[in-house]
């Protein structure tokens, strides 16, 4: 398996999530609250797996050190999933506390802006990842690793 092939596989989770995450927002906006807390979850347990697998089969290649490192260390990677993985959380309360007492439409725009702050976060982090950690790791990334990478990504996507 080549380096295109994954970082395409790689590319092809992170506009699925997006997807999946803007079919939540037009929930939100028709005002189909529990189909768009349903897609949410699902977001977020696709999200969560994405960052589980990165962190296993990547960021171990991607030394703190100087040197041949990437421009980026892991360090950076880690903090921006945990952050990724903050926002998701706030907006899943958020969404959960509105539906409770009844979404009006200054709940709807406050969570709207929330999830901004999450899109843009995520659409950053993934950008960062595809021009920068996966061209940067092709060299010392194992083939053996990228398949397996590669395997487990394609599961979790067909799987949640």
């Amino acid at each position: 398996m080549s380096v295109s092939d994954t970082l395409c596989i790689l590319r092809h989770e992170h506009a699925s999530l997006d997807i999946l995450f803007q079919r939540h927002q037009e929930m939100l906006v028709s005002h189909a609250w529990a189909r768009a807390a349903r897609l949410l979850t699902q977001y977020q347990e696709r999200l969560t797996a994405h960052i589980r697998l990165e962190e296993k089969f990547l960021l171990p290649y991607c030394t703190d050190g100087s040197g041949s490192s990437p421009r980026w260390g892991s360090h950076v990677y880690r903090t921006e999933h945990r952050k990724l993985e903050e926002l998701v959380r706030a907006v899943t309360v958020r969404l959960a506390s509105a539906r409770r007492r009844g979404v009006t439409p200054a709940m709807l725009i406050d969570l709207l802006d929330k999830e901004r702050t999450l899109k843009h976060v995520a659409q950053h982090h993934h950008e960062r990842e595809e021009k920068g950690l996966f061209i940067e790791l092709h060299e010392r990334l194992p083939l053996e690793t990228r398949r397996e990478f590669s395997k487990e990504l394609l599961r979790v996507s067909q799987c949640i």
